[in-house]
C-alpha cells in the first residue's frame, strides 16, 4: 500500500489529497514539452485481462519524431484512483518520463478506481499480481513498444513491483522502488515489527475503494456489489494477528529465490519501510543500487527533511541503460548511498538536516566495526559486561509513547517524555564523534508478571544541554520470541531473552554527548496497548546488550556522490488545489489520570475541469494507564464529489474498541447522491485477540 502511518507520513497524507484530478475524456490529448524533449498525448484506455476484467490504463505517450519510432514501457499500478485523487501527482512523473523517451502506463488495481471486477480480497492479492504479469506481456506487444517493459513506484506501487520482478515476466527489464517491503508482517503497516497498528490508513482505504467506478460514478447494482458492499479490508486484517501464508504468499523475504531483475531501490531515513532496501541489496542476484535518504514516505526530490536531489535524472539513466540499452555508466558509480545524519537537536518542523552523502560501492563499508555496549546496575551504558544483579522493573503505563510518533521514522520532539517512562542508560559522554550506519541488534534479558507485554527499545543521543532526540528504534512483541509462526506466551516470573534489530539509521554523535539505550514497554499510538497493567523486569548482565554499526568518521565534502538539485515538476494543466487545512496532529497524555488521546485531522479542496471535490478526515486513538485492555480507536471520513452537476458524497465511520480478550469492530458506509441517501451498510465483528 501507500503506507499512511499518522505522522509518520504527513507529506503522503496532505500528498493524497493535493494530488486529485480528474481525466475524464475518452481521446487524448497532446502535450507541448521543452526542445530537445518529446511531446507526448494523454490517453485513457483499457486493458482486458484473461478473465475479462478491465483495467483502465492512462497513457502518457510520445510522440514518435520518426516513423516507426518505438519507445519502453514504465507500468505503474495502484489502488489509488489515477482519474481524481492521483491524476495530478501522477502527471509530474508522467508528463517527465514521456517527454525523454518513455511511454508511462499509470493502471488502477482491478476493482478501484476506473478498473472493473470487485474490490479484491486484500492488498497485493493473487490477482493482481497475475494482472501485472499479463500487462507487462501486452503492453510490450504494443505497435508503439520496443518490447521492454520498466516497472516502479512508491509504496504500494513499489511493494507491486518488488513482487512482480520476483516472478520474472520476459519482458521485465528492470524497476525503481521506493519505500517497498519484503516482509509483510514485519514490515508493513498493519504489524509493525509484529505488534498490532491501527492506522488512518486502513481507514482511507476501505472508504476509497468504495467510491463509484471513473470517469462515469455510476451507482447501480453492479457497483453495490462490487465495490460499496465489499467487506473492508480491515477486517481482513485484524483477522489475521499473526505471522503466516496470508502474509508471506507474496513476501519476498520467503521466497526461495532471490531477485533476479535488476533494482534501483530508494528509501527515507524517516521512513517505517527503509530495511527493505538493505534485505533486498544482501541477496539480489541482479545489479541493484541502493539510496536511502534522511527524508519521510516520498520521493527525494519533495521528501522532508532535506536535503533533496533529483532523483529523476537518475532514474532516466537507469531506464536508459536497461530499456534502451545505452550504456550511461549507472553500474560504474557507487552503487550504495546514504545521508550521514551529523546529530541534531529534536525537532518536528525541520526542512533540512545536517549531515553529508556518503557514497560506496558496497555495505557494511569499509573499516566497519560493531560496538557492544551493557547496560549497567546504575542506568549507565558501558562497553564491559556487568554482573548478573538485580532486576530493574518498570511500571506498565499504556500511554507512554506519544513523542515517538505514528511509526518508526518521522521526525521527533525531545523524547525525555517517553524516557520519564522507560529503563534509560547512559554512556559517559563521548570524547570523540562516532557516526554508525545499519542496522543496531538488540538483546534484553527480561521478566514479566503477566504472559504478554510488548517492549520497545530506542537508541537516542543526550545533549550536554539534556535535550533527546531519537536515532533509531523497535518494538518486540515476546510472544514471537521463539518462533513467528508458533507464538508462545510468556511464563511470569521467568527470565527470558530477547533480540530484535533496530530499523536503519545513520547518525553522529558528537563529543560531549551520551548514547541511550530507552527500553519501554508502551509505545502509544504506535502499537496498541497490551491488555494487563503490571510490571515487567530487565537483567543487566552479559545478555542485555546493544550493537552499534560503527563506521570511520568522515568530513562533509569527501564524499564520491554528486547529487542534482531538484527540477521542478510540470503542473498538470486540468485541476488545481483551492483550499487545504492540515494535517493536523495532536498529542494530549495527563499524567495525574493517566489519559493518552492522539488525534489527526486533515481537510481539502480542488478543482478539476470546473467539478468541484473535497475530503475531510478526523481520527483519534485514546486509552487509559489503569485500563490498557480497554483502548479504542476512532475515525470519520468523507469525500464528496461535484462532478456534472452530481453531488456524490460518501462517508466512512470505523470504530474499535477491545478488552482482556477481543477486539470489537464496527465499519459503516454511507453513500449520498444530490443529499439523498441512496444506501447505508454496516459491518460489525468480535475479533480474539491473538498475542497483540
Amino acid at each position: 500500500m501507500m503506507r499512511l502511518n499518522l505522522a509518520a507520513v504527513q507529506r503522503w497524507l496532505l500528498g493524497l489529497f493535493l494530488i486529485g484530478g480528474l481525466l475524464a475524456c475518452s481521446g487524448q490529448t497532446t502535450m507541448s514539452s521543452e526542445k530537445n524533449h518529446y511531446e507526448f498525448s494523454l490517453e485513457n484506455d483499457s486493458l482486458e485481462m484473461r478473465d475479462g476484467v478491465r483495467l483502465a490504463v492512462t497513457y502518457y505517450r510520445p510522440l514518435a519524431k520518426a516513423p516507426g519510432e518505438t519507445f519502453p514501457v514504465i507500468l505503474e499500478m495502484l489502488p489509488y484512483r489515477k482519474d481524481d485523487f492521483f491524476a495530478l501527482g501522477d502527471y509530474e512523473y508522467g508528463s517527465y518520463f514521456a517527454k525523454r523517451g518513455y511511454v508511462v502506463a499509470r493502471v488502477d488495481v482491478r476493482g478501484t478506481g476506473g478498473s472493473t471486477g470487485p474490490v479484491p480480497v486484500s492488498e497485493y492479492s493473487a490477482a493482481e499480481i497475475a494482472d501485472a504479469q499479463e500487462l507487462i506481456d501486452q503492453l510490450s506487444r504494443q505497435s508503439w513498444s520496443n518490447g521492454k517493459v520498466g516497472m516502479y513506484g512508491l509504496s504500494w506501487s513499489a511493494f507491486n513491483s518488488l513482487m512482480t520482478a520476483h516472478r520474472k515476466p520476459p519482458a521485465l527489464k528492470a524497476i525503481i522502488a521506493a519505500h517497498g517491503s519484503t516482509d509483510l508482517f514485519y514490515n508493513d503497516v498493519h504489524y509493525i515489527d509484529g505488534a498490532l497498528h491501527i492506522d488512518s490508513y486502513a481507514h482511507q482505504i476501505d472508504t476509497d475503494n468504495a467510491m463509484p467506478q471513473s470517469p462515469e460514478y455510476r451507482i447501480d447494482q453492479e457497483y453495490f456489489k462490487n465495490r460499496f458492499d465489499r467487506e473492508p479490508w480491515i477486517f481482513t486484517w485484524l483477522r489475521q494477528q499473526q505471522d503466516g501464508d496470508f502474509w508471506r504468499a507474496e513476501s519476498l523475504a520467503f521466497k526461495k529465490q532471490p531477485l533476479e531483475v535488476p533494482a534501483y531501490l530508494i528509501g527515507g531515513l524517516l521512513d517505517g519501510y527503509r530495511d527493505f532496501a538493505l534485505d533486498v541489496s544482501r541477496t539480489s542476484k541482479a545489479p541493484v543500487i541502493v539510496e536511502m535518504g534522511p527524508w519521510n514516505h516520498a520521493w527525494p526530490e519533495y521528501g522532508v527533511p532535506g536535503p533533496n536531489y533529483e532523483w529523476r535524472e537518475k532514474a532516466v539513466r537507469w531506464w536508459d541503460y536497461w530499456l534502451k540499452d545505452i550504456d550511461t555508466g549507472i553500474l560504474d558509480e557507487p552503487r550504495r548511498m546514504a545521508f550521514m545524519r551529523t546529530g541534531h537537536a529534536p525537532a518536528t518542523d525541520r526542512q533540512t538536516v545536517p549531515g553529508y552523502w556518503r557514497c560506496d560501492p558496497q555495505w557494511p563499508v569499509e573499516g566497519a566495526r560493531t560496538e557492544r555496549l551493557h547496560p549497567q546496575a546504575g542506568h549507565q551504558l558501558a562497553a564491559i559486561a556487568p554482573a548478573s544483579g538485580l532486576a530493574q522493573t518498570l511500571p506498565y503505563k499504556a500511554g507512554a509513547g506519544l513523542a515517538g510518533g505514528g511509526w518508526w521514522g518521522e521526525q521527533t520532539g525531545d523524547m525525555s517524555a517517553d524516557d520519564a517512562h522507560s529503563l534509560v542508560y547512559d554512556s559517559a559522554p563521548l570524547s570523540q564523534a562516532m557516526e554508525i550506519m545499519g542496522m543496531p541488534k538488540v538483546s534484553l534479558n527480561v521478566a514479566a508478571d503477566a504472559p504478554f507485554y510488548q517492549w520497545t527499545v530506542r537508541l537516542e543521543d543526550v545533549a550536554p544541554d539534556g535535550q533527546v532526540s531519537l536515532v533509531s528504534g523497535a518494538i518486540i512483541n515476546p510472544s514471537q520470541r521463539v518462533s513467528r509462526l508458533e507464538p508462545q506466551a510468556l511464563v511470569p516470573g521467568e527470565a527470558t531473552n530477547l533480540e530484535t534489530s533496530i530499523h536503519f539509521t545513520t547518525w553522529r554523535f558528537k563529543p560531549g554527548h551520551r548514547i541511550r539505550l530507552a527500553v519501554s514497554n508502551a509505545q502509544f499510538p504506535m502499537v496498541w496497548p497490551s491488555p494487563t497493567a503490571g510490571v515487567t523486569s530487565l537483567f543487566p548482565g552479559v545478555d542485555t546488550w546493544v550493537d552499534l554499526p560503527v563506521v570511520p568518521v568522515r568530513e562533509q565534502g569527501t564524499q564520491a556522490c554528486i547529487m542534482s538539485p531538484p527540477q521542478a515538476s510540470e503542473a498538470a494543466p486540468f485541476g488545481r488545489t483551492i483550499d487545504g487545512d492540515g494535517p493536523v496532529f495532536s498529542s494530549v497524555r495527563n499524567e495525574e489520570t493517566g489519559d493518552a488521546i492522539f488525534t489527526t485531522s486533515n481537510e481539502l479542496s480542488w478543482v478539476l475541469h470546473d467539478n468541484l471535490y473535497r475530503s475531510e478526515e478526523m481520527y483519534r486513538w485514546e486509552v487509559n494507564d489503569a485500563t490498557p485492555a480497554k483502548a479504542r480507536y476512532q475515525g470519520d471520513r468523507r469525500n464528496v464529489f461535484s462532478i456534472q452537476g452530481r453531488e456524490i458524497d460518501m462517508s466512512a465511520q470505523a470504530r474499535i474498541e477491545s478488552d482482556e480478550s477481543y477486539f470489537y469492530l464496527t465499519f459503516t458506509r454511507v453513500l449520498k447522491e444530490d443529499g439523498v441517501l441512496v444506501r447505508e451498510k454496516r459491518w460489525q465483528e468480535r475479533i480474539a485477540r491473538v498475542y497483540q
